[in-house]
Parts: C-alpha cells; structure tokens; sequence
C-alpha cells in the first residue's frame, strides 16, 4: 500500500507519475490526437499505483529543490526517450508505405488523418494499421508494460548519469529504424523501376503509344499486385521490427548506467578564490566577464550621439543623392562605361553616409569589449566542439541558474523599456497628431527631435542596467571560478609537483649536499667545537688574500661526524664555545667569515699554526 503521507514514498510517487505520463503523452500509436487528456493522466496515474510497490527505493532522499526539479527532468527524458524509440516502430513502416506511394502514384492522393493531425498518403497509412494490427497480435501491449516495468529496475529513479554516447546512440536507432523502412519499401520500388524502365524501352520502340498515360495504370497495378504478393514478408519483418524496439530499448538502458552525479554537488563545494593559473587559462579561452547589455547600452549611446550631431548632415546627404539619380541620370544612356560610372558614384554616395555612422559604432563596440574583458586574442571559442550540439549539454543548459537568471533579466529589460516607451508615448501623443498639420520639412525636423529623445531616455536605462549587468557577471563569473579544495590540491601538484615526491628529492639533495661537505672537511684547516654540540670547519689559504672560508658545519650528530673526520685526517680541532655557536648561526656555507670575527679566528689559526710546526719538527 502506498503511503502518500511519507515524503520519500510521494517523491517515488511523482517521479514515476511523470516518466509515465511522458511516455504516453508521446506515443501516438496508442493514444491519438483525439484522446482526452484527462484520460491519459487517469492512466497515467493507475500504472504509477501499480508500478510504485514494485520499485525497491527505500532510502531516497532530496536535499533541495534544485535536485528535485532535475530529478523530474531527468523522468520526463527518460519516458521522451522511450516513448520516441516506440513510434519510430510505427514511423518506420509508415515511412516504407509513404516511399511506395511516390513510385506507385498515389503520392498526390495524400488525405488529412484526424486521428494523427498530419497528413498522410494511403499506403503510407495502411501500413500503419498493419504495424498497429501485428503489434495487437504478438500482445505488443503486454511487451510495452514490460519494457516499462524493467526501465525502473535498470535506471533508478533516484539515479542516472547520462553519458555523452547517449545522443550517438538514439542517432544510430533512428538510423536503424530509417534502415528497416527502406528495406520494406526497397523489393517493390525496385520492381516498379524496373518497370519505368520497361515502359522507357518500350516508349522508345513505338513512340507512338503515349507511355505517359499508359504508364500510370501500369505502376499502380504492378505496385498493388506486389504490396499483396509481399504481405506475408511484410508482417514479419513489422515483427522484427518490434524485435528491434526491444533492443533498442534495452541499449538505451546499458547506455545510462545507474549513477546520478547533481551539479549542485559535483566535485565537492566550491569555497576555494580561484588561482592565478586558473584565471589566466580561463582568459586564454576567451571565458571572460563581460556584459553584453552594457556593450548594446554603449553602442546605443554613439547610435543617439550620431543621430543628435550628424542626423542634418546624413539627411540633407540622402537628399542631395536622390535628387542627383532623379536629375542627372533619368535620361542617361546605359552602356558598360555610363554603368561603371554609376557603379562608382553609388559605392562613394553610400560610404558618404553610412561609413560616418558605422564607424564610431564599431569602434564603440572594439572599445567596450576591451575596456570589459581587455586585450584577448584566441580562438578557442571558434573551435567546434561535440558538448555544443550534445542534446544532454544543451539540456542542462537550459535549465541551469544562469539560464533563469537570464530569462529573468531579460524579462526586467523589457518590462522597463516598454514602460519608457509608453510614458514617452503617453507624454507626446497631441504633439503627434497634429503633425497632419506640419510642413514636411518640420515634420522631420520634430520627428528627429522626438526620435533623440526617445532614445536618449532608453539609453540612460540601458547604460544603468548595463552596469548593475557587469557588476553582476563579475560576481557570478569569479563565483564559477571558484575552486573545491581538492582542484587547489591538484593545480599545486600540476605546477609544483606533489609534495610527497618533492618532499623526497629535497631529502636526496640535502644527502647529496651533505655527502659534499663532508668530503672537504680533510681539506679544512681548522675545525672549532661547541665541544660536543656544535662543529664548524674553516679553510684558509695563506697564499691567497682571501678570509677563511666555512666549508662544513653541523650539529649534534653531524658534528660528531664533523669531528671523527677530523681526527681521521690530522685536522686540529680547537675548542671555543662562543665562536663556533657564532659562526654556526650567522655564517652561510662556502662563505667566508665576517671581519667582526677577523681576531678570533686569526688568534685560533696562530694556534694552529704553532701546533703543526711542533708537529713537523
């Protein structure tokens, strides 16, 4: 029993109602032009009672209307989809029949179907009623129910991820139904050429005999005695028709596996700014924030600006041009050089007046571009790409945020356009109606005041919605860059490399390094101890002016190593606690000390010095 009081069982509820009530909205074999509606929806909701307590989805849940309404799209499309593949059984035989009435004759004996609101040729519409006879005959009906019955327990309600192969395929059923159809119609479209041509030979035997006249009733005969002699070979292929329909629908299945990812959720939230690289890559291409109502508002801006300033200038041109035709080339004689002149007179009369108010409005238009998006040179936006003609793509497209959010500012700019029109309207109608009494020179002259006017007011609105237009597509175009945490984590790894590996490679080059330092130090002159903490290793060169050089220091263990390859090489160690702790701290590898520390160190290499004479002597 179906509780429509739980929220989960009503949604289940609905989302079936509508996968059905698409399906037998769309089907016109089964329910003609002249079924009531409230029939179908009657039906629709006795199969939904009965289909709802077969389904096992006990655990649905909706978060937010959003994933509501998709849910419900995603039902209607998959009963569009179904209900589509079940006509193109019936459109397929009624093609075959529509494709032998032109070569039988009767194409120009096409009647008005009431039933199907469409006219139709004759055999065209037997073979329809032979598809729909042999469709009752198999229990056609019970395979439907069935069909139905399995696109629920194949496609969940409570998921579905359409893949793009879904618009290759329903491109191939139709194919394969358009293929059916021709293979029906081709054995008699075949013979009845064969027997144009007959009749031509004839023809050209004895030309005497009018094939034309003759040559109808022959075809219409030969037609009809094949359409009887094959209606055996009719009805079974109409029965592997219905065959095909059930492939057909069982690949639809296959082709949308049972995984609904929502975009509302896809890929996590999005709370992450976007990067730099991120920004520069959108830009690259051509994804920029822009305002196409600021650019039309700008562009109106220089349209009223040329009318108010250059509006005498481009009419007294448009009557200085008509009055020289009229005058001077009324009674010209044509020839290939009077032609050529006029060609030439013509192309410079309209450059006269219509490059002086294309011009600024192009430049206005490069200008606004620029000052919005900046200098972008790509071609990106103009490479053909298979998401554009994806009717999936194009579906969410047309039911996402930004597609409401531009219906609804579109509706804005009309309602407030329209209001401006009628009040100017409003404001200045006795001032048109006694235009009747105007000379036609102030007629035009009012006219163009009235026209500036208008378009003075429209294009303050427009330059205003323009801006509340680009400050909002700022927002929305760096809230759709924005990133999940996880893109953050991947663009770092792209540029910088993961930090695992590169953790690693800095602990092989510290390695490395160290194993450097520790080759110098038999080299050193002198090695200076904390004594046990710290060790520091100096080199200096008497024969070269150069201060001595740290070229190995380390604690705790790296100072014991210190100290031991010392000792393994005769490298006297000296013992001075604040002198290694301050070389240690303030001097870098490979660098040579200070000149603060010039009279400590010279003090301990004295003492080696003294040390390695006694040694030598």
């Amino acid at each position: 029993m179906i509780d429509l009081t739980n929220i989960s069982e009503l949604i289940v509820f609905i989302l079936v109602f509508c996968r059905l009530t698409s399906f037998i909205m769309y089907v016109p074999a089964f329910f003609p032009s002249g079924t009531p509606q409230r029939f179908k929806i009657g039906l629709s909701l006795v199969l939904t009672f009965i289909f709802v307590p077969l389904i096992n989805i006990t655990n649905l849940t909706v978060n937010n209307s959003a994933t509501f309404v998709v849910l419900i799209g995603k039902e209607i499309l998959i009963g569009l989809a179904l209900g589509f593949i079940t006509t193109l059984c019936f459109s397929a035989a009624q093609m075959a029949g529509q494709l032998l009435d032109f070569h039988v004759s009767f194409s120009m004996s096409s009647l008005y179907d009431p039933i199907s609101n469409e006219t139709v040729s004759i055999l065209g519409r037997v073979f329809y009623w032979m598809c729909l006879i042999v469709f009752l005959l198999i229990d056609g009906h019970h395979i439907v129910i069935n069909c139905l019955v399995e696109s629920f327990q194949l496609v969940n309600i409570d998921g579905l991820a359409l893949k793009p192969e879904l618009a290759t395929y329903m491109i191939q059923v139709v194919i394969e139904f358009f293929t059916i159809g021709l293979k029906m119609a081709i054995p008699i479209v075949l013979i009845i050429i064969i027997t144009d041509f007959t009749l031509g030979l004839v023809a050209r035997v004895m030309p005497q005999l009018n094939i034309m006249m003759l040559g109808m009733p022959i075809k219409i005969l030969v037609g009809l005695a094949c359409f009887t002699l094959s209606l055996p070979v009719f009805m079974k292929m109409i029965v592997n028709n219905f065959d095909t329909v059930l492939e057909a629908i069982k690949g639809l299945f296959n082709i949308m596996p049972c995984i609904f990812v929502f975009f509302a959720s896809e890929g996590g939230e999005k709370t992450e700014e976007a990067t730099p690289k991120k920004k520069s890559d959108a830009k690259k291409k051509g994804q920029v924030a822009k305002s196409k109502e600021l650019t039309s508002a700008l562009g109106l801006l220089v349209i009223t600006l040329v009318i108010s300033i250059l509006g005498g200038y481009i009419v007294n041109s448009l009557k200085q041009t008509l009055t020289m035709f009229l005058r001077d080339y009324s009674t010209i004689s044509i020839d290939n050089d009077s032609l050529r002149g006029i060609f030439i007179t013509s192309f410079i009369r309209i450059a006269i007046v219509f490059l002086p108010v294309a011009v600024p409005i192009a430049i206005m238009g490069i200008l606004a571009n620029v000052a919005q998006s900046g200098k972008i040179l790509t071609t990106e936006p103009l490479k053909p790409k298979l998401e554009k003609i994806n009717p999936i793509s194009g579906f969410k497209r047309m039911f996402s945020l930004k597609a409401v959010v531009d219906l609804i500012k579109n509706l804005i700019i009309i309602i407030i356009i329209a209001y401006v029109g009628y009040k100017f309207i409003l404001s200045n109608y006795e001032q048109v109606l006694n235009f009747g009494g105007f000379r036609v020179e102030a007629i035009l002259t009012s006219l163009g005041e009235l026209i500036v006017d208008i378009l003075s007011k429209v294009t303050l609105v427009m330059i205003i919605i323009g801006i509340i237009d680009f400050v909002y597509q700022k927002y929305q175009f760096n809230k759709d860059l924005k990133m999940t945490k996880q893109e953050v984590k991947e663009e770092f790894k792209q540029q910088e490399g993961d930090p695992v590996v590169k953790g690693k490679i800095k602990q092989k080059q510290r390695e490395m390094s160290m194993k450097r330092m520790m080759q110098t130090i038999p080299d050193a002159t002198v090695v200076i101890t904390n004594p046990t903490h710290i060790a520091v290793a100096l080199k200096y060169e008497e024969n070269t002016k150069s201060a001595p050089k740290l070229i190995a220091k380390g604690q705790d263990n790296i100072a014991i190593k210190i100290k031991e390859i010392a000792k393994e090489n005769n490298v006297p160690i000296i013992e001075n606690k604040p002198l290694a702790r301050l070389i240690y701290n303030e001097v870098e590898l490979d660098t040579e000390i200070p000149y603060e520390m010039y009279q400590t160190v010279a003090e301990i290499l004295a003492i080696v010095y003294k040390l390695n004479k006694k040694t030598k002597s």
